[in-house]
Formats: C-alpha cells, sequence, structure tokens
C-alpha cells in the first residue's frame, strides 16, 4: 500500500511564501543589526532621513505652487495638461537620478538554493522591494499636492487619486528600466548607447525629426483621466514586460555567479585590442578606462557632469534668439569649452590623486609616470573629440558655427589641458576611489578649487577680451591656432610637467599618507 502526501491548496501556498518572505526580511534585518559596522550604518541612515525628510517639505511646497507655474509656462489651458505635455522630460530626469544614485536591490540568494524555495519567489521578493524603495517615492511629494489643485476641480477625486497612482507606477517601472541598464552595463560598455539614447529620446525628436511628443502624452494622461482602458491595459503591460525582464536577467546572472565565472570574461574593457598598438601608453588608457567605470565616484562625476554640461549647451543654442543665456557671449563660450573638454577639466584634478591609495606601490615599480600622463592626455583629446562630433548635429541646424566648435575643440585639448595638468603637481591630498560620488569634496583642497575656476574662466576672458577688441571671427581664430600650438607641443609640455612632478613627488605622496 502507498501513501502520499495530498497537494497544499493555493491558500496553503500564499500563506507559505509570505512566512518565507517574513523569514527571509528578519535575515536581512539581523544582517543589519550584526554588521559590524552597525553603528556607523546607523549614524548615516538617520542623517539621511533628516534630509529626505528636508527635502520633502521643499517639494511639497513646490507641488503646491506648481499649477500656478505651469499654467502661465504652458501652452494650454489647465495645468493638469500641461504637465501631461512635460512628462517624458520629467521620467528622463527620474531615470538619470536614479542611474546615477540609486543602487540594485541585492542579496546573497546563493545559500537559499538548497532550501526548498522557488527562485522565482527570491526573484520576486527582490523586485518587491521597488515598491518601497525612497528614489519611487520623492516625485509623489510634487504630484500628491499638484494632483488634488489640478484634477480636482476638472475632474474630481477620484481621478486625482488614481493619477498619483499612475505616476508612481511609472516611477517603478522606471526603476525596473535602471534595473535593466544596470545589468546590461555590468556585461559591455556598449550598452551605454542605448541608455544614453533612452534619456536624449524626449529632446531629439523635437529638435532633430520635428516631432512634438508632449501632445501625445498630454492626451494619453486625459485618456488616463477619462477612463480610457487602452492607457491602463498599456501601463500593466509595460510593467509585467520589465518585471518579466529583470527576473530573467536575474537568473541568468545567478547562473553566472554559481558557475564562476570570472569578470573578466564579461567585461568589455578586459581587452580592447586597438589600444595594443600603443605599448605601455595604451595599457594605461585602458586602466583609466577600467577605473573610471569601477570606482562610484569617478563614474558618477564624469557621467552626470557630462551629460549636465553637454544637456545645457545643446539647451542653450536651441533657445530662442532673444534669450539672455543665448546672448551672453562669456556664458556661451564658457559652457561650449567645457562642454568639449568635460572630461579633462573633470578628471585633471584627479591627474596623480586619483592613484594615491596604491601610488607608493607605482612608485616601486617600473611604470613610466610620463607614459601615465600621455595616456590621460590621449584619453582626454578623445572624449573632447567625440562630443566635438556630436555636436555637430547642431551644425548643420544652422545652430552653432563650425568655426567656434573647432575654435573650442581645439582650444581645450590646447591651453585648457595645459593649466590642468600643470595644476594637477600642486594637488597632494588623499583621494578615495570608492567614496560615495556626488557632492562629496573629500579629497579636494580649497586651493584646487580656487586653481580649477582660474583655470577655467581666465582662457575664456582672454579670448572675450580678443573678440571685443578685434571681432569674434579673430577671436576665435586666436583660439584655433593658440590650440594648435599647445597641442602639436603637448609631448614637450607634458614632459615638463613630468620633471615638475618629480621635483615634488615625495611631497606629495606624503600628503596621499597624511590623508
Amino acid at each position: 500500500m502507498t501513501f502520499s502526501l495530498p497537494l497544499p491548496t493555493n491558500k496553503e501556498i500564499i500563506i507559505l511564501q509570505i512566512m518565507i518572505k517574513k523569514e527571509i526580511r528578519s535575515h536581512q534585518w539581523k544582517a543589519f543589526l550584526r554588521n559590524p559596522m552597525f553603528e556607523r550604518n546607523l549614524a548615516v541612515n538617520v542623517f539621511m532621513f533628516v534630509s529626505f525628510g528636508i527635502l520633502a517639505g521643499y517639494l511639497i511646497i513646490f507641488g503646491f505652487f506648481l499649477d500656478k507655474i505651469l499654467l502661465k509656462a504652458g501652452e494650454y489651458e489647465i495645468a493638469i495638461d500641461t504637465f501631461n505635455s512635460l512628462l517624458l522630460f520629467v521620467l528622463a530626469f527620474d531615470f538619470i537620478i536614479k542611474f546615477f544614485f540609486k543602487s540594485n536591490q541585492s542579496m546573497q540568494i546563493a545559500p537559499y538554493m538548497s532550501l526548498p524555495i522557488k527562485r522565482n519567489t527570491l526573484f520576486n521578493f527582490l523586485l518587491q522591494k521597488e515598491f518601497s524603495n525612497f528614489w519611487n517615492f520623492y516625485l509623489l511629494f510634487i504630484v500628491i499636492p499638484f494632483s488634488f489643485k489640478a484634477i480636482t476641480p476638472y475632474f474630481g477625486f477620484i481621478p486625482a487619486v488614481l493619477f498619483i497612482f499612475f505616476i508612481y507606477i511609472l516611477c517603478v517601472i522606471n526603476s525596473l528600466i535602471v534595473c535593466c541598464a544596470n545589468n546590461l552595463l555590468k556585461k559591455s560598455v556598449l550598452y551605454y548607447i542605448p541608455v544614453f539614447a533612452f534619456v536624449a529620446l524626449p529632446f531629439i525628436f523635437p529638435i532633430v525629426l520635428k516631432i512634438d511628443l508632449g501632445q501625445y502624452t498630454q492626451q494619453a494622461g486625459e485618456m488616463f483621466l477619462n477612463y480610457n482602458l487602452l492607457v491602463y491595459g498599456g501601463l500593466i503591460a509595460l510593467f509585467a514586460a520589465f518585471w518579466i525582464i529583470n527576473r530573467i536577467q536575474m537568473r541568468s546572472e545567478l547562473y553566472r555567479e554559481l558557475q564562476g565565472e570570472k569578470a573578466e570574461k564579461i567585461s568589455s574593457f578586459s581587452r580592447l585590442s586597438f589600444l595594443d598598438q600603443f605599448g605601455e601608453t595604451g595599457e594605461l588608457i585602458l586602466l583609466e578606462i577600467k577605473m573610471i567605470f569601477r570606482s562610484k565616484r569617478l563614474k558618477q562625476q564624469v557621467l552626470f557632469s557630462g551629460c549636465l554640461f553637454f544637456s545645457f549647451y545643446i539647451m542653450m543654442l536651441y533657445m530662442s534668439g532673444d534669450h539672455s543665456l543665448r546672448k551672453n557671449d562669456f556664458v556661451f563660450m564658457l559652457y561650449g569649452m567645457i562642454t568639449a573638454g568635460f572630461m579633462g577639466i573633470i578628471m585633471g584634478q584627479y591627474i596623480f590623486t586619483s592613484e594615491s591609495s596604491f601610488f607608493d606601490g607605482m612608485m616601486t615599480r617600473n611604470l613610466s609616470m610620463f607614459n601615465l600622463l600621455k595616456g590621460k592626455y590621449f584619453l582626454y583629446c578623445f572624449f573632447a573629440l567625440l562630443v566635438s562630433f556630436l555636436l555637430l548635429v547642431p551644425v548643420f541646424h544652422g545652430k552653432l558655427s563650425i568655426l567656434l566648435l573647432l575654435a573650442n575643440l581645439l582650444y581645450a585639448t590646447g591651453p585648457v589641458f595645459f593649466m590642468i595638468f600643470q595644476n594637477a603637481v600642486y594637488n597632494k591630498t588623499y583621494f578615495d576611489l570608492f567614496d560615495r560620488g556626488m557632492m562629496n569634496w573629500k579629497g579636494q583642497s580649497s586651493n584646487m578649487i580656487v586653481i580649477s575656476m582660474i583655470t577655467m574662466f581666465l582662457p575664456v576672458i582672454l579670448v572675450l577680451m580678443i573678440s571685443s577688441f578685434f571681432g569674434k571671427q579673430t577671436g576665435y581664430l586666436f583660439m584655433i591656432l593658440t590650440g594648435i600650438v599647445f597641442t602639436l607641443t603637448s609631448q614637450m609640455w607634458l614632459r615638463w610637467t613630468y620633471r615638475r612632478f618629480l621635483k615634488r613627488r615625495y611631497g606629495n605622496m606624503e600628503g596621499f599618507r597624511a590623508n
């Protein structure tokens, strides 16, 4: 006689899953309490909650006045239509914020693999944590007061509540997209191209293709407020699609970890064959790229600042001709120069300090510091050239002079980079590569901040003085000629910089250790 256990009912399965998730939450809470750095983590969390509370208060106040701002600035008769027309820009901003500041939900799944727990249960547990993530709530501090003021008088109370829920679900979907992007970027840096395209979509379509996406999002928002089931169905389908994609990515990542696959095999930066022709300099360029993308602090500063400068410069180019910023030569030329050379301007102050954690080891090995300087200079020039190629689009639209574009490129790779490399010799503060990214001033001295500001403003002031006396064309030609001279003689002044550093190296190394 054989005996068989009865199959669990659906109710029992649901209760079991709830119990499993409750137990996993208790494990994570115990891991937080038993962490050797518990006191420090607790103090940081309390400080962050207080900071976020102050930020939430400002956002709520802004939300109360947002409807009046949109009525004055927008072309629609009611504020909610203007808000819906700007929804893609809001989501693009939300994506950028999450991409730089939000980390993927993680936990050690491998220890649970020996237990009778479905893997999808573990994956769903991680994804469900997105519903309680702060980064999916900060926009609601603006949307909640705005919705009740802008929607209730025209559509009623229930549509206002549904619209708040609609924005919340869009924020969660945006967060899932960020998780997908982060998982893809672990495999290849080439995935930065679709990520950049996704963010730039609301800006490219109106400018390049002359397609106003705002009217479509305005219509979609109005359909949502009028209970159109097509919009509700599309929202559910979009949410389900990215939920499933994240689960698939988690499963593939888990298999890779269980198989012990090395990270080098999936990193596109493990080998860039075209750099081999540069010898040791090419190896140092590759190491510099790896350092930027592996250091959260450097990666955030380079990518966030680069996107900010590039976007603002494009915005100034496409502004109406009577706008004050568009007519301000100083601001316009300053941002043009920074946009072309932002990589060198941001990273230039860390030429030596970015290596401060292991500088003693570098100096005891057979490594040419001159080749290190050359590698960094070539990398900064390559990014300046890449940005200049992207700026050919406004040149074709007649918004930017090709002469000014060439002048900004050569002036950045010449005099500006020359001054930056000279100033970097004096920076001897310790720089933690793996500290937090934005709004972090550790490793930066007040002297270096002042010198960096002079480095950015002095070349522009010089060109403006020449332009005011002899005309803009003469100013552009001056930038091109001086840029060509400094760029062609870069090997000479890089070697001079190297010799100056050798005279100061022991003092700088002592400064790296003292901090």
